[in-house]
């Protein structure tokens, strides 16, 4: 009984302070993609994992820098320019709506109250390009990550054990194989959506700039590559802006669909080349549990919660089924099935 009371006010503790979890979970997701990077140098160098850490973050952030120092600044005004055109780009397609399918939509009406809907959605351009309030708190945010990846990558085995102390002895030996399973899962997870999103960043970019000519092509193309990692839900809402973007610069329905069909079939290849032979079949989970797992995240951690929906649909799916094995299938017998087909004949 005090077991369960224990849990009990533990999960009414987590969600008191849920808001204070997304830069662990982003620190423990940072640590665990460099972890194999540090364990390797360290093997390698013959070096202590704190100077194999020191050696990594200095490399990912020396990296990043040179990248933001080139591309961040069109980014950013690119996002800027497409946050402030925002009612033209809405009113002409809603223009464009009316001629070719003689609706009778109010534009002024309409335009108001989509955008209205977008900013309730994903906050106010002023929020969102011009942080200005919000600097201290993403730096304090950020500081929070940084400083948590490197403490889960250095006592990472101190958090594996301490893990275990809540375990029964005679089960660490299940718990390890259990961990080792979807450890493997996660990575080849985790690993692939970071490919996927350079893939179909550069794909789109290439398409959009140089044939379709896009203006916003790079601030487009970089929205594409991050929503791939939402599932279900992500693609559609990178086609609809790309859609949207890509005939609001052109003024070419033609356009509009070329973009349709590029988006399409660049999701048919990811889904039965790309996606099989980076990530595998790992996540066995059914096309309605994926919804129900990102709409389920959605709610209970917004964005962060849909990004990390499906590893831990599929990590619950892999201790379900070793507490539950799926039944085989069993046999008909031969008798059997001769009865059946003379029956049917």
């Amino acid at each position: 009984m005090i077991r369960w009371l224990a849990v009990f006010l533990l999960v009414m503790f987590i969600l008191a302070v849920r808001s204070v979890f997304p830069p662990f979970i982003i620190g423990a997701i940072v640590a665990y993609l460099l972890l194999p990077a540090v364990r390797w140098l360290a093997e390698t160098c013959k070096m202590h994992k704190a100077f194999a850490v020191a050696i990594i973050y200095v490399t990912v952030a020396v990296t990043w820098g040179i990248l933001g120092w080139l591309f961040l600044p069109t980014l950013m005004e690119q996002f800027n320019q497409l946050a402030t055109q925002r009612h033209e780009i809405i009113a002409k397609l809603i223009v464009q709506l009316n001629n070719s399918f003689n609706m009778s939509l109010r534009v002024d009406e309409t335009v108001a109250q989509v955008t209205s809907s977008m900013e309730g959605a994903f906050g106010r351009p002023s929020e969102i390009v011009h942080l200005g309030g919000l600097v201290s708190h993403w730096l304090l945010s950020l500081l929070v990550c940084i400083v948590s990846s490197i403490y889960f990558i250095v006592d990472s085995n101190r958090v594996g054990d301490f893990c275990l102390r809540f375990v029964p002895r005679e089960r660490h030996l299940v718990v390890k194989s259990l961990s080792a399973e979807m450890n493997v899962l996660l990575a080849k997870y985790v690993q692939g959506q970071l490919i996927l999103i350079v893939i179909m960043s550069i794909l789109a970019y290439v398409f959009l700039h140089f044939i379709v000519n896009m203006k916003y092509a790079a601030a487009v193309a970089i929205t594409s590559g991050v929503l791939e990692i939402i599932p279900v839900l992500g693609p559609i809402v990178a086609t609809t802006i790309a859609t949207i973007v890509g005939f609001f610069s052109t003024n070419n329905p033609m356009i509009a669909l070329g973009i349709i069909g590029f988006y399409t079939i660049a999701r048919w290849l990811e889904d039965y080349f790309v996606v099989p032979r980076i990530i595998g079949h790992v996540v066995h989970l059914h096309p309605l549990i994926v919804i129900f797992a990102v709409l389920c995240g959605e709610v209970m951690a917004g964005a962060l919660g849909m990004l990390i929906a499906i590893p831990v649909a599929a990590s619950i799916k892999v201790i379900v089924d070793f507490i539950y094995p799926p039944t085989a299938a069993v046999p008909v017998p031969t008798a059997q099935k001769s009865d059946e087909a003379a029956v049917n004949s």
